[in-house]
């Protein structure tokens, strides 16, 4: 909490650089990897030739779609450390404005936004939940509508960090639930600041289809290559 307070206080400083004068300062952007095309049209990654899908239909059933920003690497990632472990809330901005600008060159829409629950312990201990903040600059900037309940995490579970595909895959597993009425169709983008197998946004998909939504597309601020 203290953390964010101070954020507000203290001038812009670069989430890449830490110079002052702007959250993402203009040299910085200029070392921000976008992902190459071809990219696997599901699942938003870099591939050699363009094809449907890269392998990746078995393991992304409920992901209609998966895009991802930038490459996280360089500048993106110390400005997402920041983001995310040392409470620079205010990049909020400028790393939703990159993915929300890759959204609408891809043609993406979605009519709600819901964001990545954390589990209630880790969400006290953080003091807040970096996909949320995401989540209300998209809502902003897009013209999202809030969505008619809330994705909750119901299960605690360790970091997906430095684990392999299938790993990621069962920890996540059954870890989410819809709270609210049904979605009765309606498509959602599911929002992440980082995503590596996709695992993740894939066990929030599967519980926002489980209540009942239409498409649903995961997007994430950085990927990272694996």
């Amino acid at each position: 909490m203290l953390s964010g307070f101070v954020d507000l206080l203290l001038p812009p400083r670069c989430g890449g650089c830490r110079r002052v004068g702007s959250w993402l300062c203009a040299g910085c952007r200029s070392r921000i990897r976008h992902l190459r095309e071809p990219l696997c049209r599901r699942c938003g990654a870099e591939v050699d030739t363009p094809r449907p899908d890269c392998g990746c239909r078995t393991r992304l059933r409920s992901l209609a779609r998966l895009r991802s920003a930038v490459a996280y690497e360089g500048p993106i990632e110390l400005a997402i450390q920041r983001f995310k472990y040392w409470g620079w809330r205010r990049l909020a901005s400028p790393l939703a404005m990159l993915l929300a600008e890759r959204l609408v060159v891809e043609g993406l829409a979605a009519s709600s936004a819901a964001a990545v629950p954390l589990h209630p312990e880790r969400l006290r201990a953080r003091g807040f939940n970096q996909s949320e903040l995401l989540v209300r600059e998209l809502t902003a900037s897009m013209g999202l509508r809030p969505p008619p309940g809330r994705l909750v995490r119901i299960r605690a579970t360790p970091p997906q960090v430095g684990h392999d595909r299938l790993w990621r895959q069962k920890n996540v597993h059954g870890a989410f639930e819809w709270l609210g009425p049904s979605l009765a169709g309606r498509s959602i983008l599911v929002v992440d600041d980082v995503a590596t197998t996709g695992a993740t946004l894939e066990a929030c998909a599967s519980a926002l289809r489980a209540a009942g939504s239409g498409p649903v597309i995961g997007a994430a601020v950085a990927r990272v290559t694996v």
